[in-house]
C-alpha cells in the first residue's frame, strides 16, 4: 500500500513537472503567438503555411547600451565568439555551413541576435533549435578563440572607419550622448577590442546569455505542437539564471546648446550632417517624428530636396531615426560634390532645418508620409521570413508588440502631430552638427521618459486577421507544373507561377534585351543613364506623383541597366497589382525625360564615381576588371575607369538619353516573369498593352562574351589614410555552364573558398589566422557562351598584407597539390544541397530564375538537371577540375590600401 501510495505521488509530481515545461500561451496578435516557459524564455510563433522555409531567430536583451566602462564593443565582441564552439557543436560555423543555411549574428544598441533560415524540415528545425539552446549556456569562450577573432572584428572596425560618412555619423553622435551608451559605436573602443579577456568576456556571456533574456522566434512553414515540443525539449531544461540583470538607468539630460563636430580626412566627396535628440520607439510621438523626417526629406516633395537638390547644391539628402528603446536621435545628411561650395550647401541645410518648428504642413504631406510608412510596415509583415528577423529591433525597443502600435499610431497620426514634433525637437539647442554657440537664454529640451512598455503592451491584440493556410510544394517538378511559360505575339517571353503568399505578394521582373554589337558601342552610361530617368518623371506623372503611388499603393520599383540589358524589379500584392502595372506601363512607355531631374542625376552620378576614387575595394575592382576583359575600346562590354567614365559622364546629353531610348528600347526582345498571388488575366493584359507593338529603330542581337587568355598579374595601388584594405583576385575560366566540366568547377569554388565560412580560404584567413573580417571566393559562367572566371577576394588591416599574401597564395596551392578529401567534398554537397533547396523557397530567387532560364531558352528542369551533375560528382573530379582550371599562372591578384604604415 505504501509502495502504491508513493508511485502515485511521483507520478503526480513527475506530470505536475512535466506540465510545467510546457509553453504556455501568453498573447496572440495578428498571427503572431507568443509563449513562454517557467525559466523566462519568450517564445514567438509566426507560421506561413505558403513558404517552404523555416527560420529560427533567438533574440538577447543585451546590446552596447548594457556596456561598462572598458566594454565597449563587448556585446558585439561576443556574437562573433558565439559562433565557434559550445559543449554539443565543436565547430558551430561549420556546422551552419554544413547545413546549408542562410545564417547571421548581430549586435545593435539594445540588442543581439542569431538566425538561421533553412528548408522546412523536422530535422533542420530540430537541428537549430538544438544548437541555439546549447550556445546560449555551454559557449565556450576561450583565450586562443579570442586572440583570433579579436583582429577579425578590428577589421570590422577599419573597414567602417574607410567610410568617411559613417565616421562623421559616429563623431556627431557621440558628441550628441553625454552620458547615455547610444553615443558609443556598437562596434567599440579599438582598445577596448584589442584588451579584453576571455574571463572578462565569460562574465558578461553568463550575465546576459538566459532564458529570461531572451526571445525565441520561429517563422515559416511548421507544425506547431511539434514546434513547441522540441523547444520545450531543448530550451526548458535551461535554468532560470540567479544572476540580476540590473536595468539600466543613465538618462541623457537636455542639450544644453548646439555642439560642432568637424573631420578630415581623405576623401572625394563632403558632407554636413546633423541629429536631434528625439524620442524613444515606444513613445507615441515617435510616428509622428518618423513621419516627419518623411515630409523633410521626401524626393522631390521635401523641403531638404527642394533647398539642396533642387539647386543642385548637394547630389542627396536623407534622414532616419533608429527603433530605440530609450530617447535616441533623428539624422539628417547631405553629400555634396568636391567641386561645389561647401558653405552654401551648409547655410541652406542649417537654414532648412532652422525653420522646421516654422514650417506649416499639409494634408497631402501627411497622407505622402503615413502611406510611405504604412508600405514599409507591409512589406515587411507580409514576408514571414523578413518579419521573423525583424521583430529582433521590437524586442530590442522594448517589446516585439511594439511593431503593430507603431503601425496603428501612424495611421492615427493628424497633422497637428507633426506640428507638435517640429516644434518641439527641432530647436537649435538641441541640435548637434558643427558649431558650439553659447547663448544666455538657450531654449532647452526635454525629450519624454521611457514609456511603461509592460503596461503599453500587456492588453495589446491588434486587428483581426485572416489566416491563409494555402500551401506549396518547392520541388521542380511542381513549379514546372505551376508555371505558365508563353509568348507574346511580338516575341516577348514570359513565366507566370501562381502560388500562395502571405498577403498575396507578388514579385515581378521585366528584362528588355536591347541593340547589337555594332550599335551599343560606347553606350553602357547612357544606357545607365536612361534606366535611371524613367521613375523620374512621365507624361502623365510628375515625380512626385509616383514615388507617392509607390508609397500609396505599396509598391517597390527599381529599374537599373547594363549597355543591352534593362532591368525592372517589381514587388506589390494582389490587390495593388493592376495599380502597379498602370505605373508600370505609363513608366515604360511615356517617360518625360525631364531637364531639370536629368542635371541633379548627373550631379548625383558624379558624385558616386567619385566617391570610389579612394575606395581601396572599388579601385581593386576596377583594376582587376582592367587586366583581364580585354575588350577593345570600340566594344560594348568595354572596360572603363572611373575617371574614363567621369570624361565620358561629362559630355552626355539630355537629347543623347532620349536617343538611346527612341533607338533601342522595345518589347518584342522582353522577358517578364510573376511569381506569388497573381492575376494573369491582368498580367497577360499588361503585356499586350505594354511590350506588343513596341518596336525599336535598332535591332537586338545577343553579344556574345569573350574568353581572354590572360597571364599572371600581381600589382598594389596605394591609397592614402585608410585604415582597411582589399584584395581582389580573378582567373578567367574558358568554360560556361553548360559545359561538362562546369558542375566540378562549381564545386571546387564551394570547397576552396565559396562555402560560408567553412571552406578553406575563410578558414585560414579569418577563423585561423584573424586576418580578415571578410573572405572567400565565387565562381561565374556564361549560360550561353563558353566563358567565366573564378575570383578570390578578402578586406584586412593594410599591416597583414605580406602575411595575407602568403596565406591566400598558400590555401590555392596546398589545395592545388593534395586536393580536397572525400570527407570535405560530402559535408560540402550537402550543404549547398540545402542552399539550393532554402532558394527555392524565396520567391524573389524564383522569380529572378525563371527569367534567367527565358534569356537562355531553358525550363526550369534546368535547375534539378544541373544538382543531379553536381550529385553525381566524386572527389576525384573536383580535384581534377581543380587542378584543370585553376591556373595560379593566370590568377590577376590586385592589392588596395594604405601600406606606407609600419
Amino acid at each position: 500500500m505504501k509502495k502504491s501510495i508513493l508511485a502515485i505521488l511521483f507520478i503526480g509530481l513527475f506530470l505536475e513537472t512535466s506540465f510545467a515545461q510546457i509553453p504556455k500561451l501568453v498573447t496572440s496578435v495578428e498571427g503572431i503567438k507568443e509563449y513562454s516557459l517557467p525559466n523566462g524564455l519568450r517564445i514567438l510563433l509566426i507560421p506561413d503555411a505558403a513558404l517552404s522555409n523555416v527560420v529560427v531567430n533567438i533574440v538577447y536583451n543585451v546590446g552596447s547600451r548594457h556596456e561598462g566602462y572598458g566594454e565597449t564593443g563587448m556585446a558585439h565582441l561576443l556574437e562573433h565568439m558565439l559562433f565557434k564552439r559550445s559543449s554539443k557543436f565543436s565547430e558551430i560555423k561549420k556546422a551552419i555551413a554544413d547545413k546549408g543555411a542562410i545564417a547571421n549574428g548581430t549586435t545593435w544598441s539594445d540588442r543581439t541576435n542569431y538566425y538561421e533560415i533553412l528548408p522546412a524540415t523536422d530535422e533542420n528545425l530540430n537541428w537549430a533549435l538544438e544548437m541555439e539552446a546549447d550556445r546560449m549556456v555551454t559557449s565556450s569562450i576561450l583565450q586562443s578563440d579570442l586572440d583570433i577573432e579579436f583582429s577579425v572584428v578590428r577589421n570590422e572596425f577599419e573597414i567602417g572607419e574607410n567610410s568617411t560618412s559613417s565616421v562623421l555619423e559616429e563623431r556627431i553622435i557621440s558628441s550628441a550622448f553625454l552620458w547615455h551608451n547610444y553615443g558609443n559605436s556598437t562596434i567599440g573602443s579599438k582598445e577596448d577590442i584589442e584588451r579584453v579577456q576571455a574571463s572578462s568576456l565569460k562574465n558578461f556571456y553568463k550575465k546576459y546569455y538566459q532564458p529570461n533574456n531572451a526571445t525565441l522566434i520561429v517563422g515559416g512553414k511548421f507544425d506547431e505542437k511539434k514546434t513547441l515540443d522540441l523547444i520545450s525539449k531543448y530550451f526548458a531544461i535551461i535554468p532560470k539564471s540567479n544572476q540580476i540583470i540590473e536595468q539600466t538607468y543613465t538618462v541623457e539630460p537636455a542639450q544644453d546648446g548646439e555642439r560642432f563636430v568637424e573631420l578630415k580626412r581623405n576623401g572625394d566627396i563632403q558632407y554636413v550632417a546633423m541629429a536631434y535628440h528625439t524620442p524613444s520607439f515606444s513613445d507615441k510621438e515617435y510616428a509622428a517624428n518618423n513621419a516627419l523626417i518623411s515630409i523633410l526629406s521626401n524626393n522631390p516633395s521635401g523641403v531638404l530636396y527642394k533647398a539642396l537638390i533642387e539647386t543642385k547644391l548637394a547630389t542627396s539628402v536623407y534622414g532616419y531615426t533608429r527603433t530605440l528603446r530609450d530617447p535616441g536621435f533623428s539624422y539628417f545628411q547631405c553629400e555634396i560634390p568636391k567641386d561645389k561650395d561647401l558653405t552654401m550647401a551648409q547655410n541652406a541645410f542649417l537654414q532648412t532645418m532652422n525653420a522646421v518648428p516654422k514650417i506649416i504642413f499639409t494634408e497631402d504631406d501627411l497622407k505622402r508620409a503615413k502611406n510611405e510608412l504604412l508600405k514599409q510596415f507591409e512589406n515587411t509583415y507580409n514576408k514571414t521570413i523578413n518579419l521573423s528577423i525583424a521583430l529582433t529591433e521590437n524586442i530590442g525597443a522594448g517589446d516585439w508588440r511594439l511593431f503593430f502600435i507603431d503601425r496603428d499610431n501612424v495611421e492615427k497620426l493628424t497633422l497637428a502631430d507633426i506640428q507638435n514634433v517640429a516644434k518641439k525637437y527641432y530647436l537649435q539647442s538641441n541640435r548637434t552638427w558643427g558649431r558650439f554657440l553659447p547663448e544666455n537664454n538657450t531654449e532647452r529640451v526635454k525629450v519624454s521618459d521611457t514609456p511603461d512598455i509592460t503596461a503599453l503592451t500587456k492588453e495589446y491584440r491588434g486587428k483581426a486577421l485572416e489566416m491563409n493556410k494555402a500551401t506549396f510544394e518547392t520541388s521542380v517538378g511542381n513549379i514546372l507544373k505551376m508555371t505558365e511559360i508563353g509568348k507574346l505575339a511580338s516575341g516577348g517571353k514570359y513565366a507566370l507561377l501562381e502560388k500562395p503568399s502571405k498577403g498575396n505578394k507578388i514579385e515581378a521582373r521585366i528584362m528588355l534585351r536591347i541593340g547589337n554589337i555594332k550599335a551599343l558601342e560606347g553606350k553602357d552610361l547612357i544606357a545607365n543613364l536612361t534606366a535611371k530617368m524613367l521613375k523620374l518623371g512621365t507624361k502623365t506623372r510628375s515625380k512626385s506623383v509616383i514615388n507617392d503611388q509607390l508609397d500609396q499603393y505599396k509598391i517597390n520599383l527599381s529599374l537599373q541597366a547594363t549597355v543591352d540589358r534593362m532591368y525592372l524589379r517589381l514587388s506589390t500584392d494582389k490587390e495593388n497589382l493592376n495599380k502597379a502595372l498602370i505605373l508600370v506601363d505609363d513608366i515604360l512607355r511615356n517617360p518625360l525625360f525631364d531637364a531639370s531631374e536629368f542635371e541633379k542625376m548627373k550631379l548625383e552620378t558624379k558624385s558616386e564615381l567619385e566617391s570610389s576614387k579612394n575606395e581601396p575595394q572599388s579601385l581593386a575592382s576596377e583594376a582587376v576588371e582592367k587586366e583581364t576583359a580585354l575588350y577593345p575600346r570600340s566594344h560594348p562590354y568595354y572596360s572603363k575607369t572611373v575617371d574614363e567614365e567621369l570624361v565620358e559622364l561629362s559630355k552626355i546629353t539630355l537629347d543623347d538619353v532620349k536617343k538611346y531610348y527612341e533607338d533601342f528600347y522595345n518589347g518584342n526582345n522582353s522577358i517578364t516573369s510573376f511569381v506569388g498571388g497573381i492575376d494573369k488575366k491582368s498580367i497577360k493584359e499588361f503585356m499586350t498593352k505594354t511590350l506588343d507593338n513596341w518596336n525599336s529603330k535598332e535591332l537586338y542581337s545577343r553579344i556574345a562574351t569573350q574568353y581572354f587568355d590572360v597571364k599572371s598579374v600581381d600589382k598594389t595601388i596605394q591609397v592614402n589614410d585608410k585604415t582597411n584594405a582589399a584584395v581582389i583576385g580573378k582567373i578567367n575560366l574558358n568554360i560556361g555552364i553548360n559545359e561538362p566540366d562546369y558542375p566540378a568547377v562549381d564545386m571546387a569554388n564551394e570547397l576552396l573558398g565559396g562555402g560560408f565560412l567553412s571552406s578553406r580560404i575563410p578558414q585560414r584567413l579569418r577563423e585561423a589566422e584573424g586576418m580578415s573580417y571578410g573572405a572567400g571566393s565565387f565562381v561565374s559562367g556564361s549560360g550561353i557562351d563558353k566563358t567565366g572566371s573564378w575570383g578570390v577576394y578578402a578586406f584586412f588591416n593594410p599591416l597583414f598584407k605580406d602575411k595575407l599574401d602568403n596565406a591566400l597564395k598558400d590555401e590555392i596551392q596546398k589545395a592545388l597539390d593534395k586536393g580536397f578529401t572525400k570527407v570535405e567534398f560530402d559535408a560540402s554537397l550537402k550543404s549547398w544541397l540545402q542552399q539550393r533547396q532554402t532558394m527555392l523557397g524565396t520567391d524573389e530567387f524564383l522569380v529572378r530564375q525563371l527569367r534567367e532560364y527565358l534569356d537562355q531558352n531553358k525550363t526550369f528542369t534546368d535547375y534539378s538537371d544541373y544538382e543531379n551533375k553536381v550529385k553525381a560528382l566524386n572527389v576525384d573530379k573536383v580535384n581534377a577540375a581543380l587542378r584543370n582550371y585553376f591556373d595560379r599562372k593566370k590568377l590577376v591578384l590586385i592589392y588596395a590600401g594604405d601600406f606606407t604604415k609600419k
